[in-house]
């Protein structure tokens, strides 16, 4: 492949693996579909409601589903053949995208249709997300995993960017109903996919009760220092990632924009996700992993720091670009490390946590952004977010020595 400073997103896993191949190709199908729901099912809700309190309530509802998902997706990951696994949990969710699509041609639509189908697709997305992450990681040779990292991050900064584009055109042109069925079609053709995989057995010969289980998977992560220290830094990056709820006020109230506007910031993220995915094929030679993990996770909370002291459109996509570019770098470093280092038996419980952490992270950061936005002007409040965030970073470098310290030839 041709390199540019050897910076060029290595696709190698794509050409030596079918089955990462599959993976990739079914992923990206996916997300693309599930991408249309994040503005279909917000707008049928309020639609229906006229309530921002619903809409709130309906992704909070798929949030505490997909985490309890997420933490059982562990246990049958580690238990279960995971190929089966992801096959029966997107055809759940496959089912509830056709339910939401008849639903919508109803006289009357039921809300509490939505809200049933919000648990059912937050538990099996967790379910398929954590048993796909453990799967992946399997399929590629250690020195690779950054590479597999790489290309799983750009499937999902690509369906954030693509996503809501396409659900935008598909509901002005034939309604919600209709973008329902095409992610239902999406759905099935991921399953498709992934029955294209050889069997991937479970490779535990462990079998506890599931508390026992996740306890055992809980107590590794805490035990081991490497391990410990990128899901502290994961915890971090989460947490630097809620002042998006911010964005809506700093348009009106900084920049004095309006919706374009809005859109535009909204989409900086991906955007700059996307070039780090793009442009990570170091990261898979680099000899100080743990140090670039580190310094991925500090270009976040500078982002946010660049944003609240701008005052300007363009300062303000650059701020919000470099924010994505650091979490797509330390999504992808924190992805090889992590499998490196934990045996396949417990992947499925660690890639778990990992799921959570997205979770729980980025809504205790949406919550505090919240409330520093009800006190402070949105400038202020972001400028506050992104110093405390940065001053953390700082903390977890000190504190952290045994994963800053981590060279490649140690990640084993």
């Amino acid at each position: 492949m041709m390199r540019l400073g050897g910076l060029v997103l290595d696709v190698s896993p794509l050409r030596a693996s079918r089955d990462f191949r599959f993976i990739f190709l079914a992923r990206l199908i996916s997300l693309l579909g599930i991408g249309l729901l994040v503005v279909a099912v917000p707008a049928q809700t309020y639609q229906l409601t006229r309530s921002t309190l619903h809409v709130g309530g309906v992704a909070t509802t798929m949030g505490v589903a997909l985490f309890a998902g997420s933490l059982w997706g562990g246990i049958l990951a580690d238990r279960v053949e995971r190929k089966r696994t992801i096959q029966l949990a997107r055809t759940v969710a496959g089912i509830g995208f056709l339910v939401l699509g008849l639903n919508s041609l109803l006289p009357a639509p039921q809300l509490w249709v939505i809200y049933l189908v919000a648990v059912a697709d937050g538990v099996a997305g967790g379910v398929s997300g954590t048993a796909l992450m453990a799967l992946a990681s399997t399929l590629v040779p250690r020195e690779k995993l950054a590479a597999a990292g790489a290309l799983v991050a750009l499937t999902t900064d690509l369906g954030a960017i693509v996503s809501p584009a396409i659900a935008g055109v598909i509901i002005a042109a034939g309604g919600v109903a209709v973008t329902y069925f095409v992610a239902a079609a999406a759905t099935a053709a991921t399953v498709t996919l992934i029955n294209a995989l050889r069997p991937a057995p479970a490779p535990g010969t462990s079998h506890e009760p599931p508390w026992v289980a996740l306890r055992t998977g809980m107590r590794f992560a805490a035990r081991h220092r490497v391990v410990r220290g990128v899901l502290l830094v994961g915890v971090l990056s989460m947490l630097a990632s809620g002042p998006m709820v911010l964005l809506p006020a700093y348009v009106d109230l900084v920049l004095h924009a309006g919706p374009e506007t809005l859109g535009v910031l909204y989409g900086a993220p991906a955007i700059g996700a996307v070039v780090g995915a793009l442009t990570s094929g170091w990261t898979g030679r680099v000899r100080r992993t743990g140090m670039a993990l580190l310094a991925s996770v500090a270009l976040m909370p500078l982002g946010l720091v660049l944003l609240g002291v701008g005052g300007g459109v363009i300062l303000a996509v650059l701020g919000l670009a470099g924010h994505g570019l650091g979490r797509s770098l330390a999504d992808i470093l924190r992805f090889a490390v992590l499998q490196q280092n934990t045996p396949d038996e417990l992947r499925g419980r660690v890639s778990s946590l990992w799921q959570v952490q997205v979770v729980t992270g980025t809504a205790v950061g949406s919550i505090v952004a919240g409330l520093l936005g009800r006190a402070l002007a949105p400038d202020t409040a972001l400028l506050v977010y992104g110093g405390g965030c940065l001053a953390l970073t700082l903390v977890l470098v000190a504190l952290l020595s045994s994963l800053w310290r981590v060279t490649e030839e140690e990640n084993v």
